[in-house]
């Protein structure tokens, strides 16, 4: 709510220049002035950049802690006709005051609609949030008319959990609705074992067959794959056995599954195979470790 409120307040400020007059900018403005993908629009710049947009309705005076994070690939920011690529994609994004908590939850992009991630300002990492509520298309010409905020940089980890997150906004695992009607407490059981005790899993993976909605008197089969590190001790791979184990026999003995298998792969294991015939279950909000130093899973 406070994030809202503050953009309000913020989008409420006159513009400094004429929307018209962005229609004389010319393309090659963009590229000069020096936008790129994760470039941010600064704060006093808002009000202009974002007037006639969804997120118009606003406020009276810029809050510098309130910034625009451009997610539009670079080509398609310096493209030559405006008629052909009409819009910049963007999400507002504001810095967490240093006294607040940090939500373990919305990091790593582990929830797709709201996402805490780091960026260097003024050289200093510091967390900043981002929602599914500030995300905007705005007209492309006006950011000819203004330089991105150098004060404000994606460093390269945080670049690959905003793409993780924007990803996961449209190829997270979705599963058939009697599916999920069936395996309600199934999966509350998965939540609690991997809750407790999942913590040596790189990433879960799930093939439901078929992935289409089914009669109640047709079964779902289902396998489960979880992947751990290569070098994990033969205890702690045991434990990860066990618990897939009692997840796939919580499957099993429910009513319209049939057959519910699973295995556990060393991450060398995988293959490309796995994607075509897995998807990554959405398990990132349970807070599962990804590999100390490493990426996260890779999304099937």
């Amino acid at each position: 709510m406070r994030f809202l409120q503050r953009i309000r307040r913020l989008l409420c400020s006159e513009p400094e220049v004429p929307p018209d007059e962005f229609e004389q900018r010319h393309p090659d403005a963009i590229k000069q002035r020096g936008w790129q993908q994760w470039s941010f629009v600064r704060s006093v710049d808002l009000p202009l950049a974002l007037q006639s947009t969804a997120l118009t309705p606003a406020l009276a005076s810029p809050d510098t802690d309130v910034r625009l994070l451009i997610v539009s690939q670079s080509c398609d920011l310096v493209h030559h006709s405006y008629e052909s690529e009409p819009f910049a994609e963007a999400y507002l994004c504001e810095a967490l005051a240093p006294d607040e908590p940090e939500n373990g939850n919305l990091t790593a992009g582990k929830n797709p609609r709201e996402l805490l991630v780091p960026f260097t300002l003024d050289g200093e990492a510091r967390p900043h949030r981002l929602h599914s509520k500030g995300h905007v298309l705005l007209p492309r010409h006006r950011l000819a008319a203004i330089g991105p905020d150098s004060s404000l940089v994606v460093p390269p980890s945080s670049v690959r959990i905003l793409q993780r997150c924007l990803i996961n906004r449209v190829v997270r695992a979705a599963f058939p609705d009697g599916f999920n009607d069936r395996t309600g407490k199934a999966l509350k059981k998965l939540e609690d074992r991997l809750k407790k005790r999942g913590a040596s899993l790189l990433g879960l993976y799930v093939n439901v067959t078929p992935w289409d909605e089914l009669p109640k008197d047709k079964s779902y089969d289902v396998e489960f794959v979880g992947l751990v590190d290569e070098d994990i001790p033969h205890e702690q791979r045991q434990a990860v056995e066990k618990v897939l184990g009692e997840i796939a026999a919580a499957y099993s003995e429910t009513e319209g599954i049939g057959i519910c298998d699973y295995q556990v792969w060393d991450e060398n294991e995988a293959s490309m195979s796995l994607l075509r015939t897995h998807r990554l279950f959405p398990l990132d909000y349970l807070s599962l470790r990804s590999k100390p130093g490493g990426d996260l899973p890779p999304l099937g």
